[in-house]
C-alpha cells in the first residue's frame, strides 16, 4: 500500500507543474491542491486507512525535493505573472494615451492651443479671458506650466529633493485640473522646463554646467543650465514629468531640452561637449521620458529652436532634427518670425512677413521627411498684430499642421483666432 500511495503522490507532484500556467488565482495553495488531488486518487483506488500510511526515508526525501520544485514553480509563476501583468498595463496605458489624442484630434479638427503661464492659473484677470477664448474660439488646447523657467513646481510634489529645494509654488491639484479639462473639453499639456533650472543648479552645483572663471554654476543672462548628462538632474526631471502625468495632464512637453546656446570656452561638462555626446544625452533623455510617460498614459513632446528645421548639425545645443523627432510623439519648433535674423529666407525683416517666414521654416522640416502629425509648431503671439497672428496660424494650417500660440504673458485677443480665407 505504501508503494501505491507513493506513486500516486509523486504523480500529483508531477502533474501540477504541467498545468500550473493555467491557474491564475494567487489565493490558491498549491500544496493543498496536491493533497486534494492525492486524496481523490486515493479514493479512486479505494485505499483505506490513509492516515497510517508510512514512507521510507528515501521516499520522504524525494517528496521533499519535489515540493521544493513545486514551491519554486509557484514563486516563478507569480513573479512572471506580475511582470506580464505590468507589461500589459503599460501597453494599455500607451494605447489609451494615443487613442485619447487621436479621438480628440479627429473630433476637434486637430490640436489648436495657447500657452498659459502656471503663475496665472489662479489669477482671475488672467484666467477669465483664457476661459472666454476656450468658450468662443477654435482654441481647444492649453499648455500649462508644471516646472517653470524659475525652477518652481506648481503642484504639491512628493519628490525627495523638493524638501531641500523649497521650490513649490502650488497653483493647482488633480481636482482643479480635472474640473478645468472637463468644463472646457480641452487637451491639457504640461510644460516642464528641463535643463534650465536656477534653483536646482544652485542647490546641487555638481549637477550644473560649471563656469571655470567662477567655479560656480554657469549663468547665461540669469539662466542656469544643468548638465544634460548628469544622472541626478535627469532623474529629477523625469520624476517631475511622471508626477505631472499622474496629476491629469494628457501630454508632457519638455522645454529647454538642450545645452546652452553659447560658446563652450571656459565651461566644464561631465562629458566632452561634442556633437555625439550632446545629441546622445538629449535623445536618450527624451526616449527615456517618452517610454516612462507612455507606460503611465501620457504622450511626450519637445520644444526645439526654429532653426533646427534647417540646420544640418546640432548647432552646439544637442538638437538635431533627424534624431530628436524619433524620440517623442511631437516636436514643437518655435518658428517665431521675430527670432530669425536679418536676411533669413530672403527677408530683410522677417518679422514683417509672418506667413512667408513660417511657411518657409515649416517647409524646411517637411522636406526632411518629418511627418505632419509629428510637427506641431509654436507660433508667435507677441510683437504682432491680430492679423499677423492669424497669418502665423494660416501658414501652419495650410500645411495641415496643428499649432500652439506662445505669449509669455498669457495675453491673447479673440481676434487672433478668426479665420483668414485668402
Amino acid at each position: 500500500m505504501n508503494r501505491v500511495f507513493f506513486i500516486i503522490l509523486i504523480f500529483a507532484f508531477l502533474l501540477i507543474p504541467l498545468s500550473i500556467n493555467n491557474v491564475n488565482d494567487e489565493g490558491i495553495s498549491y500544496f493543498d491542491l496536491v493533497v486534494e488531488i492525492s486524496e481523490n486518487l486515493l479514493e479512486d483506488k479505494k485505499i483505506e486507512e490513509k492516515e497510517i500510511i508510512s514512507l521510507t526515508k528515501e521516499q520522504k526525501q524525494l517528496i521533499s525535493e519535489k515540493l521544493q520544485v513545486l514551491t519554486n514553480s509557484n514563486n516563478n509563476l507569480f513573479n512572471n505573472f506580475e511582470e506580464i501583468q505590468n507589461e500589459n498595463l503599460k501597453e494599455i496605458n500607451e494605447y489609451i494615451a494615443i487613442n485619447r489624442w487621436q479621438e480628440f484630434s479627429a473630433t476637434n479638427s486637430g490640436v489648436k492651443g495657447i500657452y498659459l503661464s502656471g503663475y496665472h492659473f489662479l489669477k482671475e484677470e488672467k484666467i477669465d479671458p483664457i476661459k472666454d477664448i476656450l468658450s468662443n474660439t477654435v482654441v481647444n488646447t492649453i499648455v500649462l506650466d508644471v516646472k517653470t523657467d524659475n525652477g518652481h513646481l506648481l503642484y504639491d510634489s512628493e519628490i525627495l529633493e523638493v524638501e531641500e529645494l523649497k521650490n513649490e509654488r502650488i497653483k493647482y491639484d488633480n481636482q482643479t485640473l480635472k474640473s478645468f479639462k472637463e468644463e472646457f473639453n480641452i487637451y491639457l499639456i504640461g510644460r516642464v522646463v528641463a535643463f534650465q533650472d536656477p534653483i536646482f543648479s544652485r542647490t546641487y552645483p555638481e549637477s550644473a554646467i560649471t563656469d571655470i572663471s567662477t567655479s560656480k554654476p554657469y549663468s547665461q543672462d540669469g539662466q542656469y543650465f544643468l548638465d544634460p548628462s548628469d544622472s541626478t538632474s535627469r532623474e529629477y526631471i523625469l520624476n517631475v514629468a511622471l508626477e505631472a502625468c499622474l496629476l491629469g495632464f494628457d501630454e508632457i512637453q519638455f522645454d529647454y531640452i538642450r545645452y546652452p546656446d553659447t560658446s563652450y570656452h571656459g565651461l566644464v561638462f561631465d562629458e566632452e561637449s561634442n556633437f555625439e555626446n550632446r545629441t546622445k544625452n538629449i535623445n536618450s533623455f527624451l526616449q527615456n521620458a517618452t517610454n516612462l510617460l507612455h507606460d503611465n498614459g501620457c504622450l511626450a513632446s519637445a520644444d526645439i529652436f526654429g532653426y533646427v528645421l534647417n540646420a544640418k548639425n546640432d548647432n552646439g545645443i544637442g538638437q538635431y532634427l533627424e534624431t530628436i523627432v524619433n524620440t517623442v510623439d511631437f516636436i514643437s519648433p518655435m518658428v517665431y518670425p521675430s527670432h530669425y535674423s536679418k536676411g533669413s529666407f530672403g527677408y530683410s525683416y522677417p518679422n514683417n512677413f509672418p506667413y512667408e517666414v513660417v511657411t518657409a521654416a515649416l517647409n524646411d522640416g517637411l522636406s526632411r521627411g518629418i511627418q505632419e502629425k509629428s510637427l506641431r509648431p509654436f507660433l508667435q503671439g507677441f510683437w504682432h498684430s491680430s492679423e499677423d497672428v492669424r497669418l502665423n496660424i494660416k501658414a501652419a494650417e495650410d500645411k495641415g499642421l496643428d499649432w500652439i500660440i506662445w505669449n509669455n504673458s498669457s495675453v491673447y485677443d479673440e481676434d487672433y483666432f478668426s479665420r483668414i480665407n485668402s
